[in-house]
């Protein structure tokens, strides 16, 4: 036998709620002030239990009564207030409770089976007082099932609209319960699962916020989206507090997309989310190009993995939540996890970082029927970074298994990448066969790969370029920066006897051009062998131009004779030749003996070239000058006739630049050393040393000369004098320049340098003129002291309770509309005086002095001022 009175004092709001908690402004939050329960177990009689509920009306405050009709139910009641007034309490049964095993220095706690709900009031029920609606019952068995009462509220709190307010008890924790919606216009945002957990051990009232999921809607013709998000569990060392995920599902009158997306909350208070859809359909189009699917993403406060190119073709928003062209297409909430989580070893595609936000737009596309191709351009906006790219695969199978006109006898899949990142200031561009590729049988496999790279004048190697299909030349090392890529070539085995492997390349760069390719054939049979291999190397080198060309030939067989193999016969030659001067070698190769026969001039390094011949490979005009700021906007109109070059500038920030496609190692503006630069980059203590490899020469000193001149009265030209031309600002420009060219050593080892590029040599300038200055009176005023003239001593002339004199106006003693008074005849004489007056000055006026049009129309919502005298 048992009776238990609860009463708890709280302090929980509406606005602890997660998510939705900071919409509510203080003045509309409902705050939960107490709970209150009483519990009673059946053995006790009625009369006990009136004389319980005699003994709780005698105490301070409020609280429930034991239920006499109901014993062994728990009648639960909250105290909340809304809107700074308390409000009557809400109240609920826990049907067929039990008290909880008694824990340590703890009360006994109800255990609920069941919610009942009760009128808002202490006392006796009344059905059609609450409006409320209880969950089904649970099991009697069923001690886990969570109980709720709801009640309708039917309230808005800024864009939360609190449908119901429930209450339930599980894990000895009383929830507060909300059925509620978040509306902003036609967007809908649904909460599952919100409410705030209390503790009633007694330790700790502090409300725990609580938020199982969201639901998605948004009707507004011709567009309807509706989805579904998880509130995911996060670990104690996650850098969330919250993560919801899910998908959703985007229609328009003519298709519908799936879509997949992440809301992230980081404990440092930044909001990071990310959307992506995809449709699939058949879009039609030419038939050279079907669009088959159309891709979309978007990413706040998030960023984007860009994937390498061995990566392109499993990247998630490529590959796509649809991938109609797979057997097993993945499910969205796995790609999800994918893009959020990673694979294995592999780290997330798609991760907070505050500030960041990324757009994705791609395609799914059939050419001829035949290629099938993937693209997706995206473009990342941060705020030191800006990243632009696109990702594509194409794929083509002839015949096309999806045709049913038997297997593929071709395959060829290439991946594709070409990005730009503008912290780096280079554009990387790679394409590759995926290795599944494979020509007239599978086991005919196709390899390679092909690279380009650009950098532009921010990066770590400004002006230097690089193409390759395959590869470099045997004798090129190419520098560290430079990308590798796989020979481009096939490799077939036909059982374990014959096997044919060859290999081509092709690589452009500022100093060569080069090219070359292998084919190796190798038969190895159980009463012979054999190997032919054949190929060839080229390159070629300008500034000065240099070839070589290598073609070679070679046939090698071994026969099973009865007492083991015999020795090697070769056949083969070996052609190589050079220029200029043109010249060459033959070497034939018979039964292992090599034969030399040279031709031509014998092979040397190209010799140094003279300046003439030299001067061709500069620019037809090596010096360039260019206004850079403060040019006139109308200079093309006012620049003088004849020819001119004239420029057309402000003199407030006007500015120039100088260009010279010859380095030079210091540089002198009017006579003054400037290789160090005023403001600009820095060259070095001492002046750099220009060569020019293809004429051999180094150690140079080179000076680029600039003089600012002005006009004396007379219409001549002189120097600007040393005293304004001190606060001129100059800039030094220093782009690398390619080794190729003005490299120290001979003209034959361009391709030995570890650099391509020589550093720290001059190539222009940028020459500002000075800004505006305060004339010496206007500068020293200000570090002066303000004076001023004292008032004489006397009484202000200001007398708040003298009477108005002189004119000034009054209102018109008609209250209402009053009418303009224009056309008195006192006003009508003084205009035609007037217009009289300026006819005999010179100048007549063709107008009226009557205004009776004007008076008549004319009126005033309050009556006007009139002008008195005083």
């Amino acid at each position: 036998m048992f009776a238990l009175l609860v009463d708890a004092r709280l302090a929980a709001k509406l606005s602890d709620l997660p998510l939705v908690g900071d919409r509510i402004s203080p003045d509309h939050d409902l705050g939960i002030t107490g709970v209150k329960a009483v519990i009673a177990s059946d053995a006790l009689t009625v009369d006990q239990v009136k004389a319980l509920n005699e003994q709780i009306s005698r105490l301070d405050g409020d609280h429930p009564r034991f239920p006499e009709e109901t014993r062994g139910r728990a009648l639960v009641a909250l105290d909340y207030e809304w809107g700074g007034e308390k409000r009557t309490p809400l109240m609920f049964r826990l049907v067929g409770a039990k008290p909880a095993k008694d824990h340590e220095n703890e009360a006994p706690a109800p255990k609920p089976l069941n919610a009942t709900p009760v009128p808002r009031t202490w006392a006796a029920p009344a059905a059609t007082d609450i409006q409320a609606a209880a969950t089904p019952p649970a099991a009697p068995d069923d001690t886990a099932a969570p109980a709720a009462a709801w009640v309708t509220l039917d309230r808005s709190f800024g864009p939360l609209y609190l449908r119901r307010l429930g209450a339930s008890y599980q894990d000895e924790k009383l929830w507060v319960l909300c059925d509620a919606t978040v509306h902003a216009g036609p967007l809908e945002l649904g909460v599952d699962g919100l409410g705030l957990g209390i503790a009633l051990d007694g330790k700790d009232f502090t409300p725990s916020g609580r938020l199982d999921g969201l639901s998605l809607s948004f009707r507004k013709p011709p567009l309807e989206i509706s989805g579904a998000f998880v509130n995911k569990p996060v670990t104690a060392d996650s850098p969330y507090d919250r993560l919801i995920e899910g998908s959703a599902l985007i229609k328009t009158p003519s298709a519908s997309f799936g879509a997949i997306g992440a809301y992230e909350h980081l404990k440092s208070g930044t909001q990071s989310m990310f959307l992506y859809a995809e449709l699939g359909a058949a879009f039609g189009g030419p038939p050279a190009f079907r669009v088959t699917a159309v891709k979309a993403g978007f990413g706040y406060n998030s960023s984007l993995r860009v994937p390498t190119i061995d990566q392109v073709a499993g990247f998630p928003l490529l590959r796509g939540i649809a991938d109609a062209g797979q057997d097993t297409p993945p499910e969205p909430l796995d790609v999800l996890k994918e893009l959020t989580e990673g694979t294995g070893d592999a780290p997330a595609w798609v991760t907070p970082r505050e500030g960041n936000i990324w757009l994705a737009l791609g395609l799914n596309a059939d050419i001829f029927e035949v290629v099938h191709c993937k693209a997706l351009a995206f473009a990342e906006f941060g705020p030191d970074d800006l990243v632009v790219g696109l990702l594509g695969s194409a794929k083509a199978q002839f015949p096309d298994p999806a045709k049913g006109l038997g297997e593929p006898y071709a395959s060829v899949e290439l991946d594709i990448s070409a990005v730009y990142r503008r912290s780096a200031d280079m554009l990387a561009v790679d394409a590759r066969l995926a290795p599944d590729s494979f020509l007239l049988d599978r086991s005919v496999h196709l390899t390679g790969g092909a690279a380009l790279r650009l950098w532009f004048g921010g990066s770590d190697h400004p002006g230097d370029f690089v193409f390759t299909i395959g590869g470099y030349h045997p004798r090129y090392t190419p520098p560290a920066h430079y990308p590798r890529a796989d020979p481009v070539g096939v490799d077939w085995t036909s059982g374990s006897e014959l096997t044919v492997k060859g290999t081509s390349y092709f690589a452009l760069t500022p100093s060569a051009v080069m090219a070359g390719g292998r084919l190796d054939l190798r038969y190895d049979g159980s009463w012979a062998k054999a190997r032919v291999d054949v190929g060839f190397d080229a390159l070629v080198e300008w500034a000065p131009f240099h070839y070589e060309v290598d073609v070679w030939a070679e046939v090698t067989a071994q026969v099973w004779l009865l007492f083991g193999w015999s020795g090697e016969a070769s056949l083969g030659a070996r052609l190589s030749v050079w220029g200029p001067s043109f010249g060459g070698t033959a070497h034939v190769k018979v039964l292992g003996i090599s034969i030399p026969i040279d031709f031509g001039e014998p092979k040397a390094g190209p010799a140094p070239i003279g300046w003439e011949q030299f001067r061709t490979l500069l620019p037809q005009h090596p010096l360039t000058l260019a206004p850079v700021d403060g040019l006139h906007p109308d200079h093309a109109a006012q620049a003088p006739q004849g020819g001119s070059d004239a420029w057309t500038a402000s003199a407030d920030g006007f500015a120039f630049t100088v260009g010279s496609a010859f380095p030079a190692s210091a540089l002198k503006v009017n006579g003054v050393d400037e290789a160090g630069g005023k403001t600009g980059d820095k060259t070095g203590d001492s002046p750099a040393k220009i060569g020019i490899r293809p004429m051999g020469k180094s150690g140079l000193d080179v000076t680029l000369s600039v003089t600012v001149e002005e006009e004396t009265e007379d219409g001549r030209w002189r120097q600007l004098p040393a005293e304004h031309w001190q606060d001129w600002d100059v800039s030094v420009h220093s782009t690398p320049q390619p080794a190729a060219l003005w490299g120290a050593g001979e003209a034959d080892d361009a391709l030995s340098s570890a650099d391509p590029f020589v550093h720290g040599l001059v190539s222009g300038a940028r020459i500002a003129v000075p800004a505006p200055r305060l004339p010496e009176a206007a500068a020293s005023s200000r570090s002066g002291r303000l004076d001023h003239a004292p008032l004489p001593e006397g009484i202000l002339p200001l007398d708040p309770d003298a009477a108005p004199a002189g004119v000034h106006g009054e209102r018109e003693a008609t209250a209402g509309t009053g009418a303009l008074r224009v056309d008195t005849p006192e006003q009508t004489a003084l205009r035609k005086a007037a217009l009289a007056a300026l006819a005999a000055a010179g100048y007549p006026l063709d107008a009226a002095p009557e205004l009776d049009r004007y008076a008549r129309e004319a009126a005033f919502s309050s009556p006007p001022l009139r002008l008195v005298h005083s």
